[in-house]
């Protein structure tokens, strides 16, 4: 079915579910840092291509609301590439492809990204519940899109049939053919369908960053 969802009126109430969902951080988990399979290497040649026109590709096709800052997409899209703003919009795009090019070959600094990485939480009514949102800022998402649009084929290689949503063509039709066809088997007698509580925010995100800085960062 298709959900429509309000978001909630800001009171005490609503604070506290939304504080509730955000908890403390789990401390990092060794164990799951080891991992037979070998993380793919991506050496600073792999980026070196990703320039100013990238920046300005990926712009045009970012869509969404503001973050905190209040700058929209439509203001970045026209600041990048508006014929009004030509050497302007050209320097601002060259700058930021280096900016990319650093976060994906370099170790940076944590607590520099806060603004990039800062987000506009809002609570939508599931009722009965509340669902936190996070919007962050249009540049992290431009950022992100050149990034994974210079990727592509990489993304796709390493996510294979066990994420259909990167970039692969025909990858959700393939799941339902895929569960439709499990479905009719005879020795099939139910699908079950899991969903973790929370999962996103109760990710410990310590090993997870541990783990992506294997495979984006490189030596320097």
């Amino acid at each position: 079915d298709n959900e429509i969802y309000q978001a909630v009126v800001s009171t005490q109430s609503t604070g506290e579910k939304l504080q509730s969902k955000h908890p403390a951080a789990a401390p990092l988990s060794r164990k799951h840092l080891v991992s037979t399979v070998p993380a793919p290497s991506f050496e600073n040649a792999t980026f070196d291509s990703l320039d100013g026109v990238a920046i300005k590709r990926a712009a045009k096709s970012t869509r969404g609301g503001c973050g905190p800052s209040g700058m929209s997409s439509e203001l970045w899209s026209r600041m990048l590439c508006s014929k009004a703003f030509t050497k302007e919009g050209d320097d601002l795009s060259f700058s930021l492809a280096r900016l990319t090019r650093r976060l994906c070959t370099e170790l940076v600094d944590p607590t520099t990204l806060s603004p990039l990485l800062a987000c506009r939480l809002i609570g939508l009514n599931k009722n009965p519940g509340v669902r936190p949102i996070g919007i962050g800022e249009v540049l992290r998402r431009i950022i992100g899109r050149t990034v994974t649009q210079h990727l592509r084929s990489e993304i796709i290689l390493s996510a294979g049939p066990l994420q259909l949503a990167a970039g692969q063509e025909g990858g959700c039709e393939a799941a339902i053919h895929a569960m439709n066809e499990y479905f009719e088997r005879d020795e099939t007698e139910a699908v079950l369908c899991a969903d973790a509580s929370n999962a996103f925010n109760v990710l410990n995100r310590m090993t997870c960053l541990i783990k992506k800085k294997k495979v984006l960062c490189v030596d320097t």
